[in-house]
């Protein structure tokens, strides 16, 4: 009597295996933030470096620490450096696929600046029509 070695339990904790594999992306056994998730930390980072750099141009005594302001983009997407650092550990090794991300983050941030630009032209137009 020969014995069927793939029993159908044996098929589910493959099938779930395969699952949970496909579900978060690794690269060399460390974990990749999503590519969505990964653009929306880096929109919020370029904001952070950007609030650094105006707080330092317009208040010379009080500096913003731009670790401090990442460790909170961290928190706010529940992610550790360390996950971020292999992130981009990983997109440094696949340049392409970094240039994808990264022309998707400066298309977010150039119509994040055209919607405050269009905002600050209607508060204008508001006023001189008040006065």
């Amino acid at each position: 009597m020969k014995r069927n070695f793939f029993a159908p339990g044996v098929y589910g904790l493959v099938l779930l295996l395969l699952v949970s594999a496909l579900s978060c992306r690794r690269w060399s056994g460390r974990y990749i933030i999503p590519e969505k998730k990964f653009i929306d930390v880096l929109v919020d980072i370029h904001l952070a470096d950007g609030m650094a750099m105006d707080n330092m141009r317009y208040n010379e005594a009080y500096v913003l620490d731009s670790a401090s302001l990442y460790e909170s983009v961290f928190n706010k997407y529940n992610i550790t450096r360390a996950q971020f650092d292999s992130t981009m550990q990983y997109y440094s090794a696949h340049p392409d696929d970094f240039q994808q991300v990264y022309n998707k983050l400066t298309a977010r941030l150039k119509r994040m600046e055209d919607e405050l630009k269009a905002k600050q032209d209607t508060t204008r137009q508001d006023v001189r029509e008040e006065e």
